[in-house]
């Protein structure tokens, strides 16, 4: 049986912090496990950190990977151009958003993925003391834990690849099959474990007005819509299929949605109940 670690690096004024995550992960973990199917890594790790430093620990795995990817994959001048590109607009995108990005699953270190919290991130979105919130937040993030055990990381970090044309999965939607699966997990967890799911559809009244600002931005809420789909269309699988069916997934990568696919449920759910390789 897993157990759930909490490391506060965000300062003592996290103590309180780290107490709620401790209980509240504790609490989650079997029902995770549960709802989903999936194995979590022993132990759960969590740590709560300062942006700062989260912000360093992205760029600087980042780099890691798109070196290691470099050299395994031998891209062209082009594809590296590109992937620098790509690179600086994620950077970009987490220094402009981290408010609204209390929570992340992340892989800081190859083979240790474990869940960040962001004090000041949660300060922002109202929900430092919204005891629900975390109890979806954390359910959700450990769903990624879950998928990424699963596939011993082979799908779950194929969504980062720098180079996704050289490793053959430039058509593959896995953000689209992560997170839908995640959303629909922490629905399933929240409701099993405080009687009804939890929602984040509106900005709590607590929240800044930066957090709001943000948060209204069409870009994040296209997104936002987006995972929604997705969470519809695995529960549609889950609900008509079973959990089994859609669990194939995370040892044959071959069933990951295509892109075009995702506009397109009958034939994903065709190749996914019948086991079909690309």
């Amino acid at each position: 049986m897993s157990s759930v670690v909490v490391r506060n690096e965000a300062g003592p004024s996290s103590d309180s912090l780290v107490d709620r995550l401790l209980s509240i992960g504790a609490e989650s973990l079997p029902v995770v496990q549960a709802v989903t199917g999936l194995p979590l890594p022993d132990p759960v790790v969590i740590r709560t950190m300062t942006v700062d430093k989260w912000l360093r620990e992205h760029q600087e795995s980042a780099k890691r990977r798109l070196v290691a990817e470099t050299e395994q994959l031998a891209p062209s001048l082009r594809e590296r151009l590109t992937a620098k590109v790509k690179h600086r607009a994620r950077t970009t995108f987490l220094s402009t958003f981290w408010p609204t990005m209390a929570a992340e699953t992340v892989l800081f270190e190859p083979g240790r993925p474990e869940v960040v919290l962001l004090p000041e991130a949660l300060e922002h979105a109202g929900r430092l003391d919204d005891i629900p919130f975390l109890y979806k937040a954390l359910g959700h993030e450990m769903t990624h834990l879950g998928q990424y055990a699963a596939s011993d990381g082979a799908v779950w970090t194929a969504q980062e690849a720098f180079f996704p044309a050289r490793s053959g999965t430039a058509d593959r939607a896995y953000e689209y099959l992560l997170e839908g699966h995640a959303y629909w997990a922490d629905r399933e967890i929240t409701t099993k474990i405080l009687g009804n799911p939890v929602s984040t559809d509106k900005p709590s009244p607590e929240a800044s007005d930066r957090y709001r600002k943000l948060f209204a931005m069409p870009m994040r809420l296209k997104v936002i819509e987006e995972y929604r789909r997705a969470c519809d269309s695995i529960a549609r699988i889950i609900d008509v299929h079973g959990l089994a069916a859609l669990n194939k997934i995370w040892t044959n990568p071959d069933l990951v949605p295509r892109r075009k696919e995702t506009d397109d449920l009958v034939a994903w759910t065709a190749r996914l109940t019948e086991g079909h390789a690309a």
